[in-house]
């Protein structure tokens, strides 16, 4: 199943800009930084979820760009 932007958004009760800026940041590794951000797939969900959990626990970009260096993706 694939969601919009603003699918993805309300389901993690963030805002589309939000999400945008986790691909933008090069935090969803299965995403394109630079692209238009279409459909999310269940890979990105994944993505975004774990790097929402991050900063909802208060990691920085920069905290979770380092993390995800580590992720065998």
């Amino acid at each position: 199943m694939k969601l919009t932007l603003n699918e993805t958004a309300a389901k993690f009760n963030v805002s589309p800009t939000e999400i945008d800026a986790y691909v933008q940041n090069g935090l969803v590794p299965s995403r394109t930084v630079g692209t238009i951000v279409a459909d999310f797939d269940e890979t990105d969900m994944y993505w975004v979820d774990m790097v929402h959990c991050f900063i909802e626990n208060g990691s920085s970009i920069d905290d979770v760009k380092q993390l995800i260096k580590h992720c065998k993706i």
